[in-house]
């Protein structure tokens, strides 16, 4: 028996109730009928996006755990959702005319309607012209259906689909209304938006592309942007403005132009974002070079300018849920082990860098009595970058989640 599994199964006889302290900040449950072929399409794809990629196991992911409820057993019986193992439930129903013609999927879905609130939502996805009649007959009329039917290619239904459930969980993840229930009131309420994206460009060779995006925004979009050539009126401090309007609800998008790194407030946009742990995103515009690259931007995911403006929104809402989903999870896991009684613990979203030390390094000072050990979600960093980040302070430890059980 390794020596490390020993030390997990003694923590665990020793600490009898450690398992049942534990629920998910997230789960997301998938459910279709097992004779709906494209079922499995859909659940795989929700998996690879909101679980992990299993293409690139490496790559940072989302990790939310997602389960498929999609067969009976030799009873007859589809393994029900136990909604106390997380704090949120995301019920992701697809809808087709197998579902609607069989008795055990009607009682099964009517079983589940009791069980929502705020924290248990379900996301119905109309695959078929009686997916409404299926919704009327189970009570689901508060419930506004995902459509999919405009178009029969897969792919283009699975984009509605994956862009609308990140919207929409993300606003679970911060306590907000579902869209589908302010459509539902049939008032003119405007729900809150999940994401305020603040727009980073330099004007020089950056001001067209992002009018262009804050545009888009608007005319299709219920999300609000933070545009200093209008939302920062003359004769306020810019920096203020800056520090005001990025927080913990907020995206950055960078329109990485030639001119871009150059310039000082872009910088300062950047190195503020950081400081404040807010999602950023790079949409790689470059045209020709640049003459040096911004050194803190990189540790954040990159896309390459391609004419999409739903690919960027998309990537964005992607990074705002990782931050949330990661936060809550990482905050679980400290208070589940323990590992505050012998560590200050400092939660990290991202992989870690050298620019945490400012922060990290403040917190060692004022601290001086326990060890600090820096949580970051999984995958773990490669020994390279571990040893560069060692080489500043080799007292401060780097873990995830897979590797933290060492410092029970």
């Amino acid at each position: 028996m390794p020596p490390n599994f020993k030390k997990i199964l003694a923590y665990f006889i020793i600490n009898k109730t450690a398992k049942k302290m534990y629920s998910s900040p997230l789960s997301i449950y998938v459910l279709w009928h097992p004779n709906f072929s494209d079922g499995v399409f859909f659940a795989n794809k929700i998996y690879q996006n909101f679980n992990r990629d299993t293409d690139y196991v490496l790559s940072r992911n989302l990790n939310i755990p997602v389960f498929y409820r999609n067969k009976a057993n030799k009873n007859n019986e589809i393994l029900s959702i136990n909604f106390q193992e997380s704090d949120k439930n995301a019920i992701i129903l697809l809808i087709d005319d197998n579902m609607f013609n069989d008795a055990i999927w009607e009682e099964y879905v009517s079983n589940i309607l009791p069980n929502l609130d705020d924290n248990n939502r379900i996301y119905p996805i109309a695959l078929s012209s009686v997916s409404n009649y299926f919704l009327e007959e189970n009570n689901f009329s508060r419930f506004q259906s995902i459509n999919l039917m405009k178009t029969n290619d897969l792919d283009k239904q699975w984009e509605i689909l994956k862009s609308r459930l990140l919207h929409d969980i993300t606003r679970m993840m911060l306590d907000l209304q579902s869209v589908n229930d302010v459509v539902n009131t049939n008032t003119t309420i405007t729900p809150r938006p999940p994401v305020k994206l603040f727009l980073s460009h330099a004007k020089a060779d950056g001001e067209e592309l992002a009018i262009s995006f804050k545009n888009y925004i608007e005319n299709n979009l219920k999300v609000n942007t933070f545009f200093d050539t209008n939302d920062i009126a003359d004769g306020y401090d810019f920096s203020d403005e800056i520090n005001r309007n990025i927080d913990k609800n907020t995206a950055m998008i960078v329109f990485l132009t030639d001119a871009y790194s150059t310039r000082e407030w872009c910088q300062i946009e950047v190195s503020t974002a950081k400081r404040k742990k807010c999602p950023i995103v790079v949409v790689h515009h470059i045209q020709k070079q640049e003459r040096r690259s911004f050194p803190y931007l990189g540790n954040v995911p990159t896309i390459k300018w391609n004419g999409s403006f739903n690919d960027i929104i998309d990537l964005a809402i992607i990074q705002v849920l990782v931050n949330l989903f990661a936060q809550k999870f990482l905050e679980k896991h400290i208070a589940l082990y323990n590992l505050e009684k012998k560590y200050h613990c400092h939660i990290l979203s991202n992989p870690p860098e050298l620019f945490n030390y400012l922060d990290i390094l403040k917190l060692r000072q004022e601290n001086t009595d326990k060890p600090v050990l820096v949580l970051y979600p999984d995958p773990p960093l490669g020994n390279e970058e571990l040893k560069i980040l060692n080489e500043v302070n080799n007292d401060i430890n780097f873990v995830t989640p897979s590797h933290s059980f060492q410092y029970l």
